[in-house]
This record gives structure tokens, C-alpha cells and sequence, in this order.
């Protein structure tokens, strides 16, 4: 599971661990997202950047796009970051979002910090992409 906070300089996104079908039925990712929910509010970006098994950094000039797929009628949205170098960051969104409002939101950010944002009404999965996020443990 991770988050993406877009701060004012970069995007930060600590991933607090993998979660799998097994996991996420023994432990719940409504634990995972209540404990960052509560230690956010107690601690701020820090907080949550401390609770991180991993943390990825990426300043807005590396970002050439932000792709948000709303996962039409079958599927959760998803987010995908293109950077300039390397495959992209790609994550799901588990948790209840307007994707319009989240659209609005990157697009606004992203005049501000020079990316550009796509939505699309698919559901963004493409195998041969999968597999070089995987290889490259993205």
C-alpha cells in the first residue's frame, strides 16, 4: 500500500508494504490506511514518510504526466506518474475517490509545476508495461 502526496516540491510516496491477496485478507488495508490516516494527523508528511518501508521521491521535473484511469464500471481508478527516466509508477486507488474532483486537482498542480494530466475511461492495464514496472521494482 502507498500514499502519493503531492507536496509543494516533489512528489513523495512511501509505500508501506506489499500488499497481497493473503495480507490483505489477515491484516486488512483498512488497518494500514487507518494507522497512516491517524499518524498523518499526529505527524504530517514525516509521519507517514517514518512508517514507509519504502520511499520514492520524484521533483516535478522528472514528471512528464500524471495518467488517472477511472476504471470504468469493473475496476478502481488508478494513477500512473511517467517520469522522463524509466517505467512508470503505477498505483490503484483502494480507497473512495471522485476521480473528476482528483482530475481537476493534478491538472490545476500540474499547470503550476509544468506536467501535464490525462484522464482516461479505461481501465489502464497494459501487461507489457506491468511487466517492466515489475523489473524495474516500481
Amino acid at each position: 500500500m502507498a500514499d502519493l502526496l503531492f507536496t509543494d516540491d516533489t512528489l513523495v510516496v512511501p509505500e508501506y508494504r506489499y500488499l497481497t491477496p493473503l495480507s490483505g485478507i489477515l491484516r486488512g488495508r483498512h488497518e494500514v490506511g487507518a494507522a497512516a490516516a491517524k499518524r498523518y494527523r499526529e505527524a504530517g508528511v514525516g509521519g507517514l514518510v517514518e512508517m514507509a518501508e519504502r520511499i520514492h521521491r520524484i521533483a516535478y521535473a522528472d514528471i512528464e504526466r500524471v495518467r488517472i484511469y477511472d476504471g470504468r464500471s469493473v475496476g478502481r481508478p488508478k494513477v500512473t506518474i511517467d517520469v522522463t527516466a524509466g517505467p512508470p509508477y503505477a498505483y490503484r486507488v483502494h480507497a473512495p475517490v471522485d476521480v473528476a474532483a482528483l482530475t481537476d486537482a493534478l491538472t490545476s498542480l500540474g499547470r503550476r509545476r509544468g506536467f501535464g494530466v490525462e484522464h482516461h475511461g479505461t481501465l489502464g492495464f497494459d501487461p507489457r508495461t506491468s511487466l517492466r514496472r515489475f523489473l524495474a521494482d516500481r
